[in-house]
């Protein structure tokens, strides 16, 4: 069936005669050097393989494992309460939901965890919580696979044999009692804004005034707190008033990525940008990411440029104000390009005309002095100071730390040695040699949740709990704080919160985490009396309140400032290294997570891999490919990596993913890809000059997606100015949003008093951040299948979110579209099912039932979405520990079974027997989807048609809809929206 002909049109079709450029998934598909066209990826219909002894030790043995486990449905002894209710008795087939919070880069963002039966099943966002404000990341929500890993560790381990808590614990009791002050005790952890972690911290130094607290994050350097010093004369951090903005501009700042950026900033930008008064946003960065594909206006340029261009920007802003003194940051115009300067004025022009509601914003990796200059830009714009409130962060990040370490290690000084952050000597950059000297502390503990590359180098590891399993506390952005609540007793009896091996060394040790949780926070309740009504409000509800800090307007030292940027070093020449935090796995630290390996790149489309980015142009001149393998040289050290050509790359750039190449730990992430910290130096850990890039012999397959599920060039993510559509509308979407003839037989008249359930997708508010993908993934019992499947065409996905770009291949512009079964009217799929395993119900859902299907496939090869999925081989095996995290509401699907989105028909019909119960009707918004529920910027609504002031029906009616492949006759119930651009008339 998979070699039949695709349903391809004949003839141009009338819509495609808008001006708009035409949309291009890959640069192979836009030069014609595409594999073999198709409907469906190349070797999808070869015969099953079987999964290799390695891809089935990965993936299977998430189940396999559950033996050796032990309590796997104890709940915490501790009182934990459910969110926003009485704690009932468990109810069988009844889930309760719990506030807790999972902690990214230091700071909380609360979520909601469903438990069944005393299991964690799903991780959602808590509406209640200022940060996430009901949505939830790809990786908290990926979380939930961390707690039932099979590969955890899973022994205290004293140099490489097995040994007990017991005799660990004795050593810590034992070292504690030292009477000298300290001197040779280090702590090395990541920075937290945790005021538990905080008071820990306190204590020990006042317990011993010479051990040091030594802070170590490679994705925190430390720039932006240099920065606010250098502006503020204290570490301040800058709080941008995202609702009000209608100018941004960002300096290499992917605030728009849930990882990097959180998610209050995208809903916030997001909602400030619609229809008809949209903002606008400027962005200057080296490699294309989420901020720069969603941009009005994007400048590539080199690494090294990008502080050039803010000064330059500071400069024409500064002839606009009327501000003498920033003169001297004048570059001349040999300075920059042609573009680059045209950039800058009609950016700066903005800016100035904007005034107050304007703003800069700059990434982690730009250099102090360009943080700084930020601020004094945005002070300058708000009537002289800028907004900020007062870092959280203990201890500071400080980049200087680590190596101090080392020189300690080196010295014979330290005797104990503490490590909370996970993983340094992966992290750790190439020349500083952690891994070499921790063999020479007598006693160094390292507590993590695998046996990784510093397990190998320490003389004791313990195993450590996962954040459902233990009691801590911490903070959001805001400084709102959040009690972090078990949802589980620890499924191994060997694993230690790490807060607990740093209690040995505070005295308290006789009391339980619970109990100095509890008395931390005793003191915020005011009344003694009224402390435990206010402790089981906290935990019931995911946030503290009164503890958000209070925003300050303060100036800025322009004088320091202008100093530190005219000190700037001039850009560098020849190729320069990229290093950039992965949009999936961070640092490395979620490599071991099945779902987020396979999860697309936003941007590249590529799974179970990273590789070198390299534009079209560069690749052009240095006569490389996709695949091609290099090998990569700088101050002496060598690494070898495959190539992928990245339209919208910045030229003579090489942007290196981090978080790969792992040695030891996890077998799902050990031999992933290549570790891009072979080349990163302690004095340059975002970018380097002087890099020397020679082709080797050998070629790489990649396991892209961007090519798999084509519609056979058919127009399907639109996009156009905001200025052009409210001038004249669309020309495309008339013909999108006419009812089409069709030849299938007449559907009957639906009961007027039943549900019409559908679904609208605004591309103006997504961002591509696949939130929404991996929200399906863990609501469905969707599996991964390991990256040599993908490559073969056969991930498991209901929604994929499809990238396009348009226009240069070198600076194109970008659209993203989510994209799941859009539950036709009158389906395709229907009509060829020789056994009616695909229906259609009476409240408009296109369904599968599994127990008919025979994986004929004609169902898929009908479809001229391409959003069906089908189990090859037997995806789902496993034993119990697999069967715990999946949702008993849906079914798991065999070998051989077709599936596909079901608009989440679990869910309506919960609500339904819920509705029942109470005697009432479903209530609108009442349904939600999971990936409704999970987007951060509310892109995806569903409700029910048949009810005229629900919002999905007024988006089925907004000016901007359009029906996905209407021509077909199809009617499909997923309808999707325009996006609007607001491009500056300056530039055009």
């Amino acid at each position: 069936m998979l070699h039949m002909p695709p349903l391809t049109e004949r003839y141009p079709l009338p819509v495609l005669a808008e001006a708009e450029p035409e949309p291009w998934r890959s640069l192979e598909a836009r030069q014609d050097s595409a594999p073999a066209p198709g409907e469906f990826p190349l070797d999808a219909d070869a015969p099953p393989q079987g999964l290799s002894r390695r891809v089935l030790l990965e993936l299977a043995a998430f189940g396999g494992a559950a033996a050796g486990l032990a309590g796997c449905f104890r709940s915490p002894p501790e009182k934990v309460l459910p969110y926003s209710r009485p704690p009932p008795e468990v109810t069988p087939g009844i889930p309760l939901h719990f506030a807790t919070g999972i902690a990214l880069d230091g700071f909380v963002r609360g979520v909601l965890v469903r438990s069944q039966e005393g299991r964690p099943t799903l991780v959602q966002g808590n509406p209640s919580h200022p940060e996430s404000l009901g949505a939830a990341g790809a990786q908290e929500q990926a979380s939930l696979l961390g707690l039932y890993d099979p590969h955890r560790a899973r022994a205290v381990r004293h140099r490489g044999a097995p040994t007990s808590l017991a005799r660990l614990f004795q050593m810590l009791r034992r070292r504690a009692a030292r009477q000298d002050a300290g001197a040779g005790l280090r702590l090395l952890v990541e920075p937290t804004a945790s005021p538990l972690w905080a008071l820990t911290f306190e204590r020990i130094q006042a317990r011993f005034p010479k051990a040091r607290v030594v802070p170590f994050s490679p994705t925190q350097t430390g720039n932006a707190l240099a920065g606010a010093r250098l502006a503020w004369g204290r570490p301040l951090r800058a709080t941008p008033d995202w609702g009000a903005a209608r100018a941004v501009v960002s300096l290499d700042d992917d605030f728009l990525s849930t990882l990097t950026g959180g998610l209050r900033a995208p809903r916030e930008f997001v909602s400030a940008r619609m229809p008809p008064a949209l903002n606008r946003l400027w962005v200057v960065e080296s490699r294309l990411s989420l901020t720069g594909a969603f941009a009005d206006e994007r400048l590539r340029a080199r690494p090294s440029r990008v502080p050039w261009v803010a000064r330059a920007l500071a400069a024409e802003l500064g002839r606009l104000l009327g501000r003498e003194d920033w003169a001297a940051l004048g570059l001349g115009p040999s300075a920059l390009e042609a573009v680059e300067r045209r950039w800058v004025a009609a950016a700066a022009k903005d800016l100035a005309e904007q005034g107050r509601r304007a703003f800069v914003v700059v990434g982690e990796s730009q250099p102090a002095a360009v943080h700084a200059l930020a601020h004094l830009l945005n002070a300058t714009l708000h009537g002289g100071t800028a907004r900020c409130v007062e870092s959280l962060l203990a201890p500071a990040p400080d980049a200087a730390a680590l190596p101090a370490l080392v020189a300690d290690l080196r010295a014979g000084a330290v005797d104990t040695l503490l490590i909370t952050a996970w993983n340094p000597v992966y992290r750790a950059p190439t020349d500083v040699p952690l891994g070499e000297v921790l063999g020479r502390v007598e006693d160094a503990v390292y507590c993590a949740r695998h046996d990784d590359e510093t397990t190998a180098a320490v003389s004791w590891s313990v195993p450590s709990t996962h954040p459902f399993e233990a009691w801590e506390d911490g903070r959001a952005w805001d400084g709102t704080a959040t009690i972090l609540q078990p949802l589980i007793a620890p499924l191994l009896e060997s694993a230690v919160p790490p807060l607990e091996v740093l209690a040995a060394f505070t005295g308290d040790l006789a009391a339980t985490p619970y109990e100095r949780l509890r008395a931390q926070w005793r003191e915020h309740a005011g009344a003694p009396g009224r402390f435990e009504d206010a402790w089981e409000r906290w935990l019931a509800e995911g946030v503290v309140p009164g503890t958000q800090l209070a925003v300050q307007q303060v100036p800025v030292d322009a004088a320091a400032v202008l100093a530190a940027v005219r000190a700037l070093p001039p850009p560098g020449d020849g190729l320069e290294l990229h290093f950039a935090v992965d949009t999936k796995v961070h640092d490395g630290r979620h490599g071991a997570n099945p779902w987020l390996q396979e999860l697309p790149d936003p941007v590249t489309q590529l799974t179970w891999d990273n590789a070198v980015w390299v534009s079209p142009a560069t690749a052009s001149r240095l006569s490389l490919a996709r695949g091609d393998r290099v090998r990569l040289e700088l101050r002496g050290r060598a690494v070898e990596a495959p190539v992928l050509v990245v339209p919208g790359q910045a030229e003579d750039t090489l942007t290196l993913p981090l978080g790969y190449g792992q040695r030891l730990g996890s077998p799902v992430a050990r031999g992933v890809g290549f570790d891009a910290q072979a080349l990163r130096f302690q004095d340059s850990p975002w970018w380097a000059a002087g890099a020397r890039l020679t082709r080797v012999e050998g070629h790489h397959d990649f396991a892209l997606t961007q090519e798999h599920w084509r519609m056979e060039g058919r127009p399907v993510a639109l996009q156009t100015t905001a200025a052009r559509f409210a001038a004249r509308g669309d020309a495309r979407l008339p013909d999108l949003q006419a009812r089409e003839e069709h030849l299938y037989p007449p559907r009957p008249v639906p009961d007027v008093t039943g549900h019409r359930w559908g679904m609208a997708i605004d591309l103006h508010r997504c961002t591509g951040c696949s939130a929404c993908v991996v929200a399906c993934q863990a609501e469905n019992n969707t599996p991964a299948v390991g990256r040599e499947q993908v490559r073969r065409g056969r991930e498991m996905h209901w929604l994929r979110i499809d990238r396009y770009f348009m226009g240069d291949a070198d600076d194109p512009s970008v659209i993203t579209q989510p994209l799941m079964c859009v539950h036709c009217e009158y389906a395709p799929c229907e009509y060829v099912c020789p056994v009616a395993a695909t229906v259609h119900s009476d409240e408009g859902l296109n369904q599968m039932v599994y127990n008919r299907c025979v994986g004929t496939r004609y169902c898929s090869n009908n479809c001229p979405y391409k959003v069906r999925r089908f189990n090859y081989l037997e995806y789902n095996r496993g034993g119990p520990l697999d069967r715990m995290y999946r949702n008993p509401q849906v079914t798991v699907r065999s070998r051989g079974v077709m599936e596909k989105c079901t608009y989440c028909v679990q869910r309506i019909e919960a609500a339904r027997i819920t509705a029942r119960m109470e005697q009432r009707a479903i209530r609108q918004g009442e349904v939600r989807t999971a990936c409704q529920q999970a987007c951060p910027t509310e892109a995806i609504v569903f409700g029910d048609l048949s009810q005229p002031e629900d919002p999905v029906t007024r988006l089925h009616q907004d000016p901007r809809h359009y029906a996905l492949l209407n021509h077909l006759g199809t009617q499909p119930r997923t309808v999707h929206l325009i996006r609007l651009k607001n491009p500056s008339e300056a530039r055009e």
